[in-house]
Order: structure tokens, then C-alpha cells, then sequence
């Protein structure tokens, strides 16, 4: 073989094979990522993937997991890890995504990370059909960020007006704050709660906008069509709501603050069992009256990191209608398997068609007969009387018919009574005899 000739084979199968490795170790990090059980692994291989630009030349791969859904990957691992429970995984059998979803929710709903493409890194959590952002992720920079007005504005604001219930609501925030706390726990993450903190020493700091005018006033009025009575306290007021569960609002002179009042809420328990976001879940008069003041004050979280806090909805209907698997499928393979689902829904659909028909006409039938034999049945009820009254009835020609019967077989009789007398001989012998004597006296003359 010439060496130029076998230099450029020897090349080709060069770049192939880069390729390939490239691939292969994509995949290894990939399939530790599902697989390992242990946090640290997982954590490195997330870090690794949503970084990582697989931008093979010679050998291609059509369809990849995006840095996106290597996020929401690692965030099921976590969560796998530790215990987390109410949501599961949309697999969709034609592309290569992942959807979160809720597996008990009265409206549809469907979360995945969305990346952030500045200097910063990282992604969003969001709810993918309001667009609202619920908390940011850094795996380089451990650290995690929840968004106060977005989570607010889609379960309080959005999800409980549809009529999800408290406890649906729960289930959510239940699941983002212990994905938080074991981000926290085994990878001290550092992460800010805000209204989700449940711990009964917590200051839930506000964002101050304007000086507040009448809020406490407005409350207060909101609280009296309640059984929870609003009551003074140092600089603000308090109400004790169920399970021993008290809310305060007050404020602490500081200059720096807007109108030198830096306001505060908290939330006391005794078991650092309720956050303000439950608080807000669960009692109608004061999420409507915090809704009606965040012009004036909310909780606070970084306004910069959420500076945008929507991005665009999506239509999330194709979501769950996709066909879903643990088995990915080629488009070719896609079509022909909605074909063949398409072709038995239409026969089962014919058949259910032909059957109703063939009932139809069986009832028809039926109706018909039954109709038919009623009809009969009254035509046979007025021709009984009828013929009641002519069996009772003598034709007097059939009396004198039956009359002269009987004469004619009287006179029968009569004649047939003179033939046989008639036939007696007047020596007193009968007929037969007389006969049989002449036989008999003819075989004696011959004889003779």
C-alpha cells in the first residue's frame, strides 16, 4: 500500500477515533451520574456535564441531553438520595429532555431548570407554563437561591386561585426545601431559604418599596370577619393562629431604613414546624393582605439574581401528550408505532360503530315484532265475541237439512227391511236355502 495512501486511512480512522473516545467519555460520566450512590460522585459528574460542549466533527450524536437537563438529572439524583417524594419524571420516547412534574396537582404544571448564559453559570428552576423562576443553582459556586415573589406568585397568587389545595400547595414547598437542606447538609451549600425558613429564631427580612400607610389597619379589618384577633405588640402587632402557631409584624428603628422603620415578620412555633410561605397557604386574610401590599413591602431575596423573574411561558400540553418510555425511539420508529396506534384505535372505533349498529337494528327488529304481535293480539280479541255468537246461532236451513237425513235414512231402512222380506220364500225357507236346494237337486239329475 503507498504511504501517502495508508497516512490518510491511518488519519481518518485517527479522527474517528477521538471522536468516539470523546463520546465514550461523555457517556462514563453520564451513566455514574444515574448510577452512583454516592453524593460526591454525583455532584463532580453534574458539575462536569452542565459545563460540558460535546461538539464531535467526524462521528455524530443527533439527539444529546441538554446542560439544562443535566440539572434537573442531578436534582432527581438528590432528591432520590434523600428520600424526596410527590413528583415524577416526564421520559418523552422521541427526544432526549426531562420534565418534573407533580404527581398530585389540580392543574397541569411542569417544571425544568433553565441555564443561565452569563458569566455567572448556573440555571433556574422554573414552572414551565408561567414562566415563573422558583430559585437558582450553582454546582461550581454551591450554592442555591430561592426566589420569595416567584414562588409566591405561582402558589399563592396563581396555583391556590385554581383551587389546588393547601396540601397540594405543601407538597411543593415541602420538596424545595428539603432539596435545599440536604444541598446544605451533605455539600454545605450555601442557601438562601427566605420565605421558606421554618426556624423559629428566623428575621424574614423585607424589601422595602414605599413607607407603609395604614398596613397594620388594613389587617386588622381583614382579621375581624376571622376567629383570629390581631393584637398590639412593641412596634407592630401579632396574631396566634392554630397549633400554637404565632405571626408577628414589627419594625426596628433604623436610619438607613425607608422612613427610619425597617419592618420584619416571623413565624413562632415552638417546633421550627411553619414557614411564612405556609402561613400565606394556609390562612386566606393574610395572604390576601400581604398580596395587597407588596407594592409597600415583600420578603426579601436577591434582586439581582432574579432581576428577571419571568422567563417565556411554554405551551406545556405537548409535554403530557408525548409518548412516554424508558426506551428512546428513532423518528422512522416514532411515526410507524403512532401509525399502528393510530390504525387500532381507528379499527377498535369501527368495530364499536358496527356493533352499535347491529344493536340498533336488533332493537328495531324486536320493536317491530313486538309491535306486530300486540296488533295481533287486539285484531284476535275483537273477532272472539263474533264467532261466540254464531256458534250459538241455528241456520234454519242446516235444522231442515239435518231433517231430511233422517227421513231418507229411515225410508232406507224401511226398504232395505221389505228386500229382506221380500226375499223369504212362502214355504216359510229362505232365500239361500231355496238356492242351495236347487243346487242340490241339479247335481242329482245329472247324476241320475
Amino acid at each position: 500500500m503507498p504511504n501517502q495512501l495508508q497516512n490518510r486511512v491511518e488519519n481518518y480512522v485517527g479522527l474517528l477515533n477521538q471522536n468516539i473516545h470523546a463520546i465514550q467519555d461523555e457517556l462514563n460520566q453520564t451513566q455514574q451520574l444515574v448510577e452512583s450512590s454516592e453524593p460526591g460522585t454525583v455532584h463532580l459528574m453534574a458539575e462536569q456535564l452542565t459545563q460540558a460542549h460535546l461538539e464531535t466533527q467526524w462521528v455524530q450524536v443527533p439527539r444529546q441531553y441538554s446542560h439544562a437537563d443535566y440539572f434537573l438529572i442531578a436534582m432527581d439524583r438528590f432528591m432520590q438520595l434523600d428520600g424526596v417524594t410527590g413528583y415524577s419524571v416526564l421520559l418523552p420516547v422521541e427526544k432526549e429532555t426531562v420534565t418534573l412534574v407533580m404527581t398530585n396537582l389540580n392543574v397541569p404544571a411542569a417544571f425544568a431548570f433553565e441555564e443561565n448564559k452569563d458569566q455567572n453559570g448556573g440555571a433556574y428552576f422554573v414552572e414551565l407554563s408561567t414562566g415563573e423562576r422558583l430559585f437558582y443553582w450553582s454546582l461550581e459556586r454551591k450554592q442555591i437561591q430561592f426566589n420569595a415573589r416567584g414562588i409566591i406568585d405561582l402558589l399563592v397568587g396563581n396555583f391556590a386561585k385554581q383551587h389546588v389545595t393547601v396540601e397540594q400547595n405543601q407538597i411543593i414547598a415541602t420538596m424545595l426545601t428539603e432539596f435545599g437542606r440536604y444541598m446544605e447538609r451533605v455539600f454545605n451549600y450555601s442557601v438562601d431559604f427566605n420565605l421558606l425558613e421554618t426556624r423559629d429564631d428566623d428575621v424574614y427580612q423585607l424589601i422595602q418599596h414605599a413607607e407603609p400607610q395604614g398596613m397594620l389597619d388594613k389587617l386588622f379589618v381583614l382579621s375581624a370577619d376571622t376567629d383570629y384577633f390581631l393584637q398590639s405588640i412593641p412596634n407592630g402587632a401579632g396574631v396566634m393562629l392554630d397549633d400554637n402557631t404565632e405571626v408577628r409584624i414589627f419594625f426596628v428603628n433604623d436610619a438607613n431604613a425607608l422612613g427610619a422603620q425597617r419592618w420584619h415578620f416571623q413565624v413562632i412555633d415552638g417546633r421550627d414546624q411553619y414557614s411564612w410561605l405556609d402561613i400565606l397557604l394556609k390562612y386566606d386574610f393574610i395572604a390576601n393582605w400581604y398580596l395587597s401590599e407588596t407594592d409597600t413591602l415583600e420578603v426579601s431575596y436577591d434582586q439581582l439574581v432574579f432581576a428577571v423573574q419571568t422567563t417565556q411561558p411554554t405551551d406545556i400540553q405537548s409535554i403530557f401528550t408525548a409518548e412516554q418510555g424508558t426506551t428512546p425511539m428513532l423518528d422512522e420508529e416514532v411515526l410507524a408505532a403512532k401509525g399502528a396506534a393510530e390504525a387500532q384505535a381507528k379499527e377498535a372505533a369501527e368495530k364499536a360503530e358496527r356493533e352499535a349498529q347491529a344493536a340498533t337494528e336488533k332493537a328495531e327488529k324486536e320493536a317491530q315484532a313486538a309491535e306486530a304481535k300486540a296488533e295481533a293480539e287486539a285484531q284476535s280479541e275483537r273477532e272472539t265475541p263474533e264467532a261466540a255468537v254464531d256458534d250459538a246461532t241455528v241456520d234454519p236451513t242446516e235444522v231442515t237439512s239435518e231433517t231430511d237425513d233422517t227421513e231418507t235414512a229411515v225410508d232406507s231402512s224401511e226398504s232395505t227391511s221389505a228386500d229382506a222380506t221380500s226375499a223369504t220364500s212362502t214355504s216359510g225357507k229362505t232365500f239361500e236355502e231355496e238356492i242351495g236346494e236347487a243346487l242340490n237337486s241339479s247335481n242329482n239329475t245329472s247324476e241320475g
